[in-house]
């Protein structure tokens, strides 16, 4: 990927370490419609350029953002992480390239540019509006193979939950629909080398799964996520070392909660 400075961007005098084939074929962002707003975070769509989608990050934690985004940029970290689940046969989103603002002390941090997804729901809506047995297993066997081909490879999702998986509605049309493709957005993973490391992490993963997702999937339906989790986290000799301690133990919880 090559890179190069661009200046006037966003404001006549910023300057950004930016991907060249961004650069080439800038954006307008005084055009540019938000999509969403958050405390971190806008995800604007380019009239100008159709299909095209931004997600600008600020700094969330100064000086430690301000100084490692020149290597570690959340957006960088994105696309390294798309890469990643892309080849352990995760569906992600489709990024075209990434850039930084050079100006130590800003607080807009990064810009990541990729395609626009087909019309979607996250899995979270998905799962408050499916209501047949077999549809709610199959998208819950879905998401644990996800997890499982991340963790038994030794692979930490930061913000795991339900709000970063969409379905395309096309993918959940009609009553026989077999949910093939669940596709992951704002990725951002961490390796662990040690299995005691990896452990805490899937611990905290599945807290934090089980939490933001308590209102819409039943305490049988856990059992049946930790009972799938368990075989597709089988094939490795990691992921059988989580099948016997976080897994169980997860189960455990849920079974009392």
């Amino acid at each position: 990927m090559t890179m190069t400075l661009c200046r006037g961007l966003m404001a006549r005098n910023d300057v950004w370490w930016l991907d060249e084939a961004i650069a080439l074929r800038q954006p307008d962002f005084a055009n540019a419609q938000t999509i969403y707003e958050g405390s971190y975070t806008r995800i604007r769509r380019h009239p100008g350029q159709p299909a095209l989608i931004s997600k600008l990050s600020w700094v969330k934690s100064a000086p430690r953002d301000n100084v490692r985004k020149y290597w570690a940029a959340q957006a960088k970290r994105e696309m390294a992480a798309n890469r990643i689940m892309q080849r352990l046969g995760i569906r992600t989103a489709t990024l075209i390239g990434y850039g930084i603002r050079l100006m130590p002390w800003s607080r807009l941090e990064s810009l990541l540019f990729m395609d626009e997804l087909p019309a979607h729901d996250t899995l979270r809506v998905v799962l408050r509006q499916v209501t047949d047995e077999h549809g709610r297993a199959l998208l819950i066997d879905r998401i644990a193979q996800d997890i499982a081909r991340l963790y038994r490879n030794g692979w930490h999702h930061k913000d795991c939950h339900l709000e970063n998986v969409v379905l395309p509605k096309t993918d959940a049309e009609g009553p026989n629909a077999s949910y093939p493709d669940l596709i992951w957005v704002d990725n951002d993973l961490r390796y662990s080398a040690r299995a005691d490391v990896l452990r805490r992490r899937f611990d905290g993963s599945l807290r934090q799964l089980a939490y933001t997702s308590r209102d819409f999937i039943s305490p049988a339906e856990w059992q049946v996520f930790a009972q799938r989790l368990s075989s597709h986290l089988s094939s490795t000799q990691l992921g059988r070392k989580l099948c016997a301690t976080s897994v169980a133990a997860f189960a455990r919880e849920r079974a009392a909660a």
